[in-house]
C-alpha cells in the first residue's frame, strides 16, 4: 500500500498544491530520489535538521521508521516535501470540550465540529469506494490515512487528513488518541458535572477509533477483501457514532455524498 511511483507522488504533489490545499513543498533534489532505502534515510535526516523539520523520537506512536515501512522510500522522499511535521494542533485533548464556554459558543462550536466530521465520513466513504474497486492505494488512502499535518486548513477547516481530523493522533497509550475532533464533538454531549466516560458519544467513539488500523493494515498488505470487511465493520460503528452525535446514521444519506 502507498508505494507510489515518483512521477505519480509528484504529479499527486503538483495537484495538492494548485488546489490549495495547504501543503507545501519545498525544493529537493532528484539525487536524493536516486539513494538506497538506508542513504536516503540518513540523508532525509540531515536535510530536515536543517529545514527545521523534526520527527518524533523513537517513544513516540509515529517514527521515521514507521513512515518509511508505511508509505515506501520514493513515496517518503516526496510525500515529505508535501507536508510539515505530526503535531498536535487541534481544539484540545476533548475532555475540556465546551469549558467555559456560553451556551451560544457551545453550540456554534458543536456545529462547526459537526461540519468536519460529516467531510472526514466523505473521505471515509471515497475510500470505500476504492476499496470496491479493489485498489489498495492512491488519492483516496492518503487522503483519509496519511498523519501529516497541512500548513492550511482546508475549506471545512481540517489541519489533517480525515482519520487523525477524527481520531486524532496516537498517544503512548494503547488504542489512546488525542487532539481529534470526533472525540471533542462526543464531548458536547456530556452534562455539566458528569464523567465524559459516561456519555454515550463518548463510549461510541472509543469503539470507532480502534476498528480503523484493520483498514489500514489489510491496505498496506494489498488485500482489498479484507480492507472490504474491515471497512464494513468500521461503518456500523461510525453509524453508531454519528447518531450519538446528532449527526445521521445511515452513510448513504445524501450529507455523506463525496
Amino acid at each position: 500500500m502507498f508505494r507510489f511511483s515518483i512521477s505519480y507522488i509528484v504529479l499527486f504533489a503538483a495537484t495538492f498544491q494548485e488546489s490549495s490545499l495547504g501543503f507545501h513543498i519545498p525544493q529537493q533534489t532528484t539525487e536524493k530520489l536516486s539513494l538506497s532505502a538506508a542513504k536516503l534515510n540518513e540523508d532525509n535526516q540531515r536535510e530536515h535538521s536543517r529545514e527545521g523539520i523534526s520527527f518524533r523520537n523513537a517513544d513516540d506512536a509515529i517514527t521515521r521508521r514507521d513512515i518509511f515501512d508505511r508509505f515506501g522510500v520514493a513515496s517518503v522522499a516526496v510525500g515529505l516535501s508535501l507536508l510539515n511535521k505530526p503535531a498536535i494542533a487541534f481544539d484540545g485533548s476533548g475532555a475540556s470540550a465546551g469549558s467555559g464556554y456560553s451556551p451560544a459558543t457551545k453550540a456554534e462550536k458543536k456545529k462547526k465540529l459537526q461540519e468536519r466530521i460529516v467531510a472526514d465520513v466523505k473521505d471515509f466513504n471515497k475510500l470505500g469506494q476504492t476499496i470496491d474497486k479493489g485498489e489498495t492505494q492512491g488519492p483516496a488512502w492518503i487522503n483519509f490515512f496519511i498523519p501529516f499535518q497541512r500548513r492550511e486548513a482546508d475549506e471545512i477547516g481540517r489541519t489533517y487528513a480525515a482519520l487523525v481530523d477524527m481520531r486524532g493522533i496516537p498517544t503512548k497509550k494503547a488504542n489512546e488518541f488525542e487532539g481529534g475532533g470526533g472525540l471533542l464533538l462526543a464531548n458536547t454531549f456530556t452534562q455539566p458535572g458528569k464523567p465524559p466516560d459516561n456519555t454515550p458519544a463518548v463510549k461510541s467513539f472509543r469503539k470507532l477509533s480502534k476498528t480503523f488500523d484493520a483498514i489500514e493494515a489489510a491496505g498496506k498488505s494489498g488485500d482489498a477483501a479484507k480492507a472490504k470487511k474491515a471497512w464494513l465493520e468500521t461503518s456500523k460503528a461510525l453509524s453508531q457514532y454519528l447518531t450519538d452525535v446528532e449527526l445521521p446514521g445511515n452513510l448513504e444519506d445524501p450529507i455523506y455524498k463525496p
